[in-house]
């Protein structure tokens, strides 16, 4: 009776540690952590993305590529379920925000909640192509607090949906992506699944050097760059009863200006800054515990002037124009007109006037699709105040990616049967398809391929023709993601006579 227990004891340790040993994990460098995958995962690191060619190649890649894209983006590892229908992608980058925060579970109540708030709201991480539908904060096994994010997003003409865990830890913005990448809803078994992988993560604390600003410290208010007023107030948060010292000077004279206070019980700290005269300022703060300074920051300069009409732009006015929309926008006094001129040598010049509200913010959308020169031209007016008025050059190149951009947000995708039963109402039009690709045959000097947007046990159906100028190179049954323009029905001979296939005019491959 004891031998057997210990048999059967020996056989449930051994059956734990193959389980165990077919689990995979991966160090999250350089963030300085590890995460686990279970078995059901295919997982790519950069370190064996050459070993699974084969998968990558029925992505529609290869590892040249992957690398290069993972490199880009930030990458750390993919994990792929058999069916290729699930991807947990893990990035981690030093954004804005990573430079900010440096590690979340170390920021208060307070500025995590504006994190939260920021993915709901800011257009960075909420836009026409990222839908975030909700955002949690959750405390995982060893990692610490993660934000919960459900979205949807576009990519490629096609929307999906996914579950995201994202926190910041030692200066990266570390992102766990679950991404669904068929045509279905989020179930809570999605959500439940990445929630396992995101207990397996941990991470090795790491001491921020003091160089700039302290990650501790977050500025909810600054100093302005330009002002006609002589107050104005810097706000933020802190360790709670840190001692902060201000000094403001006079880039032109020894003209100086001190000012000390604490931050409160939250950390939350105020300071009212008056300026004795008009000049251009340079403001800087100490923040100090106990006897140790913790954190320094010196901000952009200050112009005050009482006629200035202060102009801030969002975003620098750029000497090369990417995408087909250049969008101006910025921060002025309120009741402002504001006019926006725009040539390019065509007869499109784009000209808008606006008067700013009780915010003195406007906004400029400059449709930049054609390609040349842009004269772009600002004017800036109030009564009693200075007029102002801005000049800049930017240049316009329409490249391969913009064309590709282009066609990926005009591409669509009917059903197969509804393609097949309207299909005079959608010839002309540009689509995108996931298909299996049957057979290629060279006829001229071009190449037929017949491919199939389904494939199950039973076999390939819902058949299309892609006419191609060159040979794709593609391997029978690997899947691609087709751009084409539709040509309607074309007549083919099968074993049971003749057929009738939506046809198209290849774009390009993805």
């Amino acid at each position: 009776m004891r031998k057997a227990f210990f048999v059967l004891l020996l056989a449930a340790l051994l059956l734990c540690f193959v389980q165990a040993c077919a689990d995979t994990s991966v160090d999250l460098e350089p963030v300085s952590g590890s995460v686990t995958f279970g078995d059901k995962y295919i997982v790519l690191t950069s370190a064996n993305l050459s070993e699974h060619q084969e998968l990558l190649s029925s992505l529609g890649t290869t590892a040249e590529a992957a690398a290069e894209d993972w490199e880009d983006r930030g990458v750390l590892c993919q994990a792929w379920t058999s069916d290729r229908k699930i991807c947990v992608e893990i990035t981690a980058v030093q954004d804005d925000e990573a430079k900010q925060y440096f590690d979340l579970d170390q920021q208060s109540a307070k500025v995590r909640n504006q994190y939260r708030s920021m993915h709901l709201k800011d257009t960075r991480f909420n836009n026409e192509t990222y839908d975030v539908k909700t955002a949690t904060w959750k405390m995982q096994t060893h990692g610490g607090r993660f934000l919960i994010l459900k979205y949807k997003a576009a990519e490629n003409g096609v929307s999906r949906w996914g579950y995201a865990r994202k926190t910041i830890r030692n200066g990266y913005t570390v992102t766990l992506d679950y991404k669904v990448l068929e045509d279905r809803s989020l179930r809570e078994a999605d959500n439940s699944a990445l929630n396992v992988i995101a207990n397996t993560v941990t991470f090795v604390k790491k001491d921020e050097e003091i160089t700039g600003t302290s990650a501790l410290v977050h500025f909810t208010s600054e100093p302005p760059s330009e002002t006609n007023t002589d107050t104005f107030t810097v706000a933020g948060n802190c360790s709670p009863g840190t001692h902060i010292i201000s000094v403001l000077m006079r880039m032109s004279s020894d003209n100086v200006v001190r000012l000390e206070s604490d931050a409160n019980k939250k950390g939350d700290f105020k300071i009212k800054v008056k300026l004795p005269e008009e000049g251009v300022w340079l403001m800087s703060m100490t923040f100090d515990i106990g006897e140790k300074t913790v954190a320094e920051h010196a901000f952009q300069t200050t112009t005050y002037s009482k006629t200035l009409l202060p102009v801030t732009l969002n975003e620098p006015i750029p000497e090369v124009i990417e995408g087909d929309e250049l969008v101006i926008s910025g921060v002025t006094s309120k009741l402002v007109t504001v006019q926006c001129i725009v040539s390019n040598g065509t007869s499109k010049d784009y000209t808008k006037q606006v008067k700013t509200n009780g915010s003195g913010k406007f906004t400029f959308k400059v449709p930049t699709s054609i390609e040349g020169e842009y004269d772009i031209v600002l004017a800036f007016s109030k009564k009693g105040l200075n007029d102002r008025r801005f000049t800049y050059t930017a240049t316009r190149t329409v490249t391969e990616k913009d064309i590709h951009t282009r066609v990926k947000s005009e591409a669509i995708k009917p059903s197969y049967t509804v393609l097949k039963n309207k299909i005079s109402g959608y010839t002309g039009k540009t689509m995108t398809y996931s298909v299996y690709i049957t057979e290629i045959t060279q006829l001229g000097e071009e190449w037929i391929i017949r491919a199939a947007m389904k494939s199950d046990t039973k076999g390939y159906s819902n058949f299309i023709l892609i006419t191609a100028k060159d040979d794709p190179g593609f391997e029978i049954g690997s899947q691609h993601r087709m751009y084409g323009t539709c040509t309607g029905l074309s007549q083919v001979q099968v074993k049971e006579g003749d057929d009738s296939l939506p046809a198209f005019d290849l774009l390009f491959w993805e």
